[in-house]
């Protein structure tokens, strides 16, 4: 197994370093022809989608685009890649990648509310992201 860091991702799809581009090329090729895998971290997939917004100023719908076609390759995989799928099918829709992957893992690990101060994600996930908890002692 292989994995790649947020530069090798930018550089596969900005090619703004053509020959960073062709060094990350031949190793996907050779990752392919050898039958390994590459992994991308959940936390590589939130710098890039940063920096490809950030930096490069790509729109949500390139970025998406980008997302889904790793997803669905079969020499890339993701440790969280339902995580990451629910969290691209939102952020077509708006809001913060870095948030709704994070939100994603918490419902993924069984978290029943999302403790946080942060006003947007409260509003966009109103039954789930509170900033004040009423527990009871048994």
């Amino acid at each position: 197994m292989i994995a790649l860091d947020t530069n090798a991702l930018v550089r596969m799809l900005i090619e703004d370093d053509q020959n960073q581009a062709k060094k990350v090329q031949k190793v996907v090729s050779l990752a392919e022809k050898n039958s390994l895998q590459i992994i991308i971290l959940s936390k590589v997939l939130i710098e890039t989608v940063w920096v490809l917004e950030a930096v490069y100023k790509c729109t949500r719908e390139e970025i998406s685009q980008f997302l889904e076609t790793l997803l669905s390759t079969s020499t890339f995989t993701c440790p969280d890649s339902g995580v990451i799928r629910s969290a691209v099918q939102q952020y077509k829709r708006g809001g913060d990648f870095a948030d709704l992957v994070i939100i994603a893992q918490a419902k993924s690990h069984q978290a029943r509310i999302f403790f946080s101060f942060d006003k947007k994600l409260q509003k966009r996930f109103p039954d789930y992201v509170v900033e004040t908890i009423n527990l009871t002692d048994s």
